[in-house]
């Protein structure tokens, strides 16, 4: 079952050192998913993920582009930043985002790539198991997350390990049918309030 993810910290940003170098003709173009799906914890803009920034204008870009927070500058998705990444699954168009992030695994800080599933239909995107199985053949943890109601955490569970068996065997109609039951299970899990203490900028589970 997939329980609540980590409290929401600031969009991460390049995950690895050095980060890898962006997809050459990959653009954001009018995709603002990051400025919706993520929670931003900056000094200069705080958000809870599942809202739309309040600076984001009707055509999807930045009101305040030039003089936007650190952490919205520095953040790349991983569509723009893995080439094994299909073009289909851009963010706006697939309901797939897709990150990397360092976080703890077996108490060692690892680079993770993390699959949310913005709504039920991201399921089927195109490239969505491929693009799992290349990162779990390669070594990284691999995480999924399941968007829930705006301001709320996301559902998340570890994948990498209950996939291997499917992606060894490059049994695809395995994998999708346990990221099924994941997603099943992480949209009807616990979620809990984000709440941004608005003093320190940090945020909160309420």
């Amino acid at each position: 079952m997939l329980t609540p993810g980590p409290s929401p910290r600031t969009m991460p940003g390049l995950a690895s050192s050095p980060a890898p170098p962006l997809v050459p003709g990959r653009d954001c173009g009018d995709c603002n998913v990051c400025c919706i799906a993520l929670t931003i914890d900056d000094p200069g803009l705080h958000k809870v993920q599942g809202v739309r920034c309040a600076n984001a204008l009707p055509d999807n870009r930045c009101g305040i582009y030039a003089a936007r927070p650190g952490t919205c500058s520095t953040f790349h998705c991983g569509w723009r930043q893995l080439k094994w990444v299909r073009p289909s699954l851009r963010p706006d168009t697939s309901g797939v985002l897709i990150r990397l992030d360092r976080r703890a695994v077996a108490g060692t800080r690892v680079v993770s790539v993390i699959f949310t599933l913005l709504h039920k239909d991201a399921l089927q995107a195109d490239g969505l198991a491929e693009a799992m199985a290349t990162a779990i053949t390669t070594g990284h943890p691999v995480f999924l997350e399941v968007a829930g109601q705006p301001g709320y955490t996301y559902g998340a569970a570890r994948m990498d390990e209950v996939l291997a068996l499917p992606v060894q065997l490059r049994d695809k109609t395995a994998m999708l049918d346990i990221l099924r039951q994941a997603l099943a299970e992480g949209g009807d899990g616990p979620a809990r309030p984000i709440v941004l203490d608005q003093r320190s900028g940090r945020p909160t589970m309420g």
